[in-house]
């Protein structure tokens, strides 16, 4: 026997959930001494219930720290790890979209993301203990069908996964595009622009175009 509640109840119910929401949003745009880590952490609760209800394909685990603004839009699924902390910046803390729904995208834990725009067709996975400033991270170069189709005559938007490992530190105005594979342990210095282009560990990358990248070994070695 299947018991169904009174259209009165369903209504009271839908309310409920819309008003919990409106709280919510409330309390994730309020600009309440965003540098305290207590309200970091409780706006950050705030954005984990808030997409928990409203969008299940994004995860965020607890804790996690939201001293800006964090925007997810897309179909796509979204990971982020616990302990991670979005650092206000000029470039107003993070903005994930995902362009279709089998497009994936997963942060570790432990990672601090400063000013951060990832726009994911295919896949984009970031290590633990990321340090990334204000930057982007794209695996297509196009965003949308219609512009390939003007350009190429077909739907098929070309597009590469990028993989960046643990413990990487990523400067500021720096763009990642698809095909890009980033071992652990690397520096993407300021104003770089990489693109299918793989890194061994210990490695740092500067250029734009990055050309070839240079063991920080031997990097510290030349300034003794």
């Amino acid at each position: 026997m299947i018991y169904k509640l009174p259209l009165s109840s369903n209504k009271t119910a839908n309310a409920l959930v819309s008003n919990i929401g409106k709280f919510i949003r409330i309390l994730m745009t309020q600009p309440l001494n965003s540098w305290n880590p207590s309200v970091a952490l409780m706006k950050g609760t705030c954005y984990i219930i808030f997409y928990r209800i409203f969008k299940p394909n994004v995860i965020i685990h607890f804790p996690f720290l939201a001293f800006h603004k964090v925007r997810i839009m897309g179909p796509g699924s979204i990971s982020i790890g616990k302990n991670c902390k979005v650092q206000k910046n000029v470039f107003q803390g993070l903005t994930i979209v995902t362009l279709k729904k089998n497009a994936n995208v997963i942060i570790g834990k432990d990672c601090v993301l400063g000013g951060l725009t990832i726009r994911c067709f295919r896949e984009i996975n970031i290590g633990d203990n990321a340090l990334i400033a204000n930057s982007l991270i794209q695996d297509t170069a196009f965003c949308e069908k219609s512009m390939v189709r003007s350009l190429f005559g077909k739907e098929r938007i070309p597009s590469l996964p990028i993989s960046i490992g643990k413990n990487v530190w990523v400067g500021m105005a720096t763009c990642i595009f698809s095909g890009t594979m980033i071992s652990d342990h690397c520096v993407i210095s300021l104003g770089s622009f990489i693109y299918n282009t793989k890194m061994d560990e210990y490695c740092i990358a500067s250029g734009s175009p990055v050309i070839k990248s240079l063991q920080i070994e031997k990097l510290l070695g030349l300034l003794r």
